[in-house]
């Protein structure tokens, strides 16, 4: 099949207003055109939403603003019953002129709307190929974020379960399943029975026109921030505020660190300032060698290479187990060795057999006492080397091209 015989459709269910539709979905779908494969974007709200004029007309201004991809909207209802036809009927007639003027039409999504495809192919003559963008166990996430907040009900219950059925027939209807991790592909094999054949590796990766190392950039930002070469500079960039977010145990890392070593110095790149400064209150010590302060996603790179260890702390559960975080990938094309935590998706075992890194031990999660501090201390690492290894493994351009054929197949 010749690629421009088919029409490519990106249904995308985020909220724009982030760095993760950004990266996640804007830069690839830029890439993708770059390379011959221009998909339609067509923004996803759920019905609820549509009691917010207000935050759909800011959505829709800001993704147009965004790309010229942008081709439009629509609202679905909970995939329940009679919902998923009603659903199945909203994208056929939003897509109804590709299906009348293609053969095949190709839909990727994040989206679970297995049984919409299923029910969309029984409806049209035109081949529906439906490529599924895993970036996460759906149901083991609403799972873990309920026993967090304390609200395991029989509601939440139910509707876990449900995600765990629109999980299934969405990997049942799948052409292709674009995996972020190969934890997250034995998962998905495991619990739903999906053939191995259907995977392609699609890790969280990031672009090399946004991050690299430049040792001339780290001197500038390192004197503009104060600091000097010899300060060792820890550096966080993400949110706080989410359940998966081990905010408690990384400010008690970070104050274990402060009794080891007097010139130390603590970036943290978020939104979540009001977040931080809670967190200081509680450690008092950390406050005059602390700041926190937010930037956009191309700014980032700046301040990774100020520093000289990048934090990826999260809980060895099933959630984080199959995850693969964006921020490992920046870490690495900056050259920046990662402190890490057990259980990250694949990125853990990486850190350990290239490296690049530190492996943090769950029970050094829960008591960071038992952290060998001094060794962290004393390590020094060849930031060219970890630079590189990003660019082979972690980029978006290092991975495009395999990618590319996956939709010529």
């Amino acid at each position: 099949m010749n690629i421009k015989e088919r029409d490519f459709i990106y249904l995308n269910c985020l909220d724009f207003s982030g760095t993760v539709f950004q990266t996640q979905v804007l830069d690839w779908l830029n890439l993708y055109r770059k390379y011959g494969v221009k998909f339609e974007l067509i923004q996803v709200f759920r019905i609820k939403e549509i009691i917010k004029p207000g935050y759909i007309k800011q959505q829709l201004a800001g993704i147009h603003k965004s790309t010229n991809l942008f081709k439009g909207f629509l609202f679905l209802l909970p995939s329940k019953g009679l919902f998923a036809i009603i659903n199945t009927i909203i994208i056929y007639l939003k897509i109804f002129r590709h299906l009348i003027q293609n053969d095949e039409v190709l839909i990727f999504s994040r989206a679970l709307i297995g049984k919409e495809i299923k029910y969309l192919r029984k409806i049209t003559k035109c081949k529906i190929i439906f490529y599924y963008d895993a970036r996460a166990a759906s149901a083991e996430e609403k799972k873990y974020i309920a026993i967090k907040q304390q609200n395991f009900t029989r509601s939440k219950y139910l509707t876990i379960a449900n995600v765990y059925y629109l999980e299934y027939q969405t990997i049942l209807s799948a052409n292709k399943i674009f995996s972020v991790s190969n934890v997250l592909m034995n998962y998905f094999i495991n619990t739903f029975a999906a053939a191995k054949t259907k995977f392609v590796n699609y890790p969280s990766l990031s672009d090399l026109e946004k991050f690299y190392y430049d040792s001339d950039l780290r001197l500038r930002i390192r004197n503009e921030l104060g600091v000097r070469e010899s300060t060792l500079v820890f550096i966080y960039s993400g949110g706080i505020a989410n359940e998966w977010h081990v905010s408690e145990q990384m400010f008690a890392f970070f104050n274990e660190l402060n009794n080891y070593k007097e010139d130390l110095f603590f970036m943290f790149l978020t939104k979540d300032k009001a977040g931080v400064e809670k967190a200081l209150v509680q450690y008092p010590a950390l406050k005059q060698k602390l700041i926190s302060f937010s930037v956009p996603n191309n700014e980032v790179c700046k301040y990774l290479n100020a520093a000289d260890f990048g934090i990826l702390f999260r809980e060895n559960t099933i959630m984080n187990n199959v995850a693969s975080p964006t921020k490992f990938a920046e870490y690495m094309l900056c050259g920046l060795p990662v402190i890490i935590s057990e259980g990250v998706g694949d990125y853990s075992t990486y850190t350990v057999e290239k490296e690049v890194g530190f492996l943090l031990k769950e029970t050094e999660l829960k008591y960071p006492d038992r952290f060998n501090f001094n060794s962290l201390i004393n390590m020094k690492f060849e930031r060219n080397r970890i630079a590189e290894l990003g660019k082979q493994h972690f980029s978006k351009q290092s991975i495009i091209k395999y990618l590319i054929d996956q939709f010529r197949i």
